[in-house]
């Protein structure tokens, strides 16, 4: 059964650093597929479509509204396991389907750190959100980068490689 990690957290949190990483391990992502605009020219982690392109898609993994925009994961190739960073609604949606072994990771971040991170707006939105499930994992993004590396590198072993 193919292997997905769900990266969940808040914005700023570090969500997409985790899939880089990842990423740079030798774990691909979940192509991410969104009608939200490009908030800057490096914004590379999703496909970003029109929404009679969204849609025109077929069988998404997973399918979710999030600040007004749609989004959806789709599988490209054959990997064991996969990243994907997803939200509440879309990780219920993954594993109701039971066609994957998805395994819940929260990243955590302090509260400054978040805030500089990302726009004002966005903060604002997740401030206050409440989880409403439980994790399987936690990682926490909250010293450096070689630190957030060797957690990222153990869950990678936990998860990819039992």
């Amino acid at each position: 059964m193919t292997k997905i990690i769900a990266i969940l957290g808040k914005s700023g949190s570090g969500k997409s650093t985790v899939a880089d990483k990842l990423k740079e391990m030798g774990i691909p992502p979940v192509q991410s597929h969104t009608t939200r605009p490009k908030r800057n020219e490096n914004d590379t982690h999703h496909v970003f479509l029109s929404e009679e392109e969204f849609d025109a898609i077929n069988n998404p993994i997973a399918e979710t509204i999030y600040g007004g925009y749609r989004y959806c994961g789709l599988l490209t190739g054959d990997a064991e396991c996969y990243s994907y960073v997803i939200d509440e609604v879309g990780l219920k949606m993954l594993k109701a389907q039971k066609l994957f072994d998805a395994t819940s990771v929260l990243v955590l971040a302090p509260t400054e750190d978040r805030k500089m991170r990302t726009s004002e707006a966005r903060f604002e939105r997740d401030k206050d959100y409440k989880y409403g499930c439980m994790f399987d994992s936690i990682i926490l993004n909250h010293r450096d980068m070689a630190h957030l590396e060797g957690q990222i590198k153990t869950l990678k072993g936990k998860i990819c490689e039992k």
